[in-house]
């Protein structure tokens, strides 16, 4: 991990570039998907584990709500990190583990992995990339791209997972049937219609870099998102994050809001007045906070889209945030903190 490739010192960094570049990453995952038997992949399991680690996590947390909404009842689904997936074993009565990571090379989801494979149940894999390491310990596999995410601060694997979840979860049963095959294959426009966003981004992201914390707000998939957000935001340039429902949000953090805090919130057209009443009251207890989505008068408009695709859009301005932020703050957005000593020594022995 702490060797990085062709490195760069100065805006813009690889991180920029894989953030521009994902309207055609997620058109080349959705070319492959298509091409692939999805069908049989999944084969409805009475119970699924879906586990990952790092962003991947993230990834595993919304596909396993996705993947329960298709099933309709029919099977229970649980996001379990990999690392309590090694230290716990399987739940009571799962007979299938699907294992997300974007290089196939992610040790402790490999794992995990293994682990399953010994104790007889089905072992899947979705990589970002074919051939990888996670292809020895899984059954089957299933490769959604085929370009490595050049920054440590990964965002084009996040979206292009999301979008084979939500594919993989469209084809698994009838409980995403309002999810059409149209609205999937319009995503990669919608994120590039998001990609608009970055100028009004860079302005909030220096109001956001001068503050000591910041948190993310986000209802429905969206509370998968903030914390995805807060995620990339810590590892491009140590900035304290979190990320909570909005509602949750109320029920104790609130009280320790100041105006030395930032608040990020994602509200889409799909929110209520009580989203908006929210927001106003965090501004009215000193915080200095911006929302961004597809409702009607937020600081950031984003194009509308299928609550289940939400998420891939609206991450994409939280990921320009994460780079900008990375930016005022004069750190590098790819490298994780590994261009500082002590962290390059810390994390040598844990990440081979």
């Amino acid at each position: 991990m702490v060797s990085f490739p062709n490195p760069r010192r100065r805006h813009p960094y690889h991180m920029h570039d894989m953030i521009r570049a994902q309207p055609e990453f997620l058109r080349e995952t959705l070319k492959r998907l298509r091409a692939a038997d999805v069908e049989t992949f999944l084969e409805e399991p009475s119970s699924l584990v879906v586990t990952g680690c790092g962003t991947s996590f993230h990834a595993a947390m919304y596909g396993a709500r996705v993947l329960q909404a298709a099933w309709d009842g029919r099977a229970v689904v649980h996001a379990m990190h990999a690392y309590d997936l090694l230290q716990e074993g399987l739940p009571p009565g799962a007979d299938a583990v699907l294992g997300i990571s974007h290089s196939g090379n992610t040790s402790t989801t490999n794992a995990a992995l293994a682990l399953a494979r010994r104790s007889g149940v089905r072992t899947l894999g979705l990589s970002g990339l074919p051939d990888t390491p996670m292809h020895a310990v899984a059954d089957e596999v299933l490769a959604i791209g085929s370009t490595h995410d050049h920054s440590w601060a990964n965002t084009m694997s996040y979206t292009t997972q999301l979008l084979a979840l939500a594919f993989l979860a469209r084809g698994a049963g009838t409980g995403l049937e309002s999810l059409s095959s149209r609205e999937l294959s319009a995503i990669p426009a919608k994120v590039g219609q998001a990609l608009r966003s970055e100028a009004g981004v860079r302005r909030l992201a220096r109001r956001v870099a001068r503050k000591e914390r910041v948190t993310f707000l986000g209802t429905g998939l969206d509370s998968v998102t903030a914390l995805e957000a807060a995620l990339k935001i810590r590892e491009t340039c140590s900035l304290p994050a979190s990320g909570y429902h909005l509602e949750q949000f109320l029920h104790g953090p609130m009280v320790a809001l100041d105006r030395d805090e930032a608040v990020v919130a994602l509200i889409s057209r799909d929110d209520g007045r009580r989203a908006r009443d929210i927001v106003r009251s965090l501004r009215i207890a000193g915080a200095s906070a911006a929302t961004i989505g597809s409702a009607r008068g937020n600081d950031i408009k984003l194009p509308a889209a299928h609550r289940v695709l939400r998420p891939i859009v609206s991450v994409v301005p939280l990921q320009f945030l994460a780079y900008y932020a990375a930016l005022e703050r004069k750190a590098n957005p790819d490298v994780m903190g590994t261009d500082r000593g002590r962290f390059r020594t810390a994390l040598e022995p844990l990440f081979h």
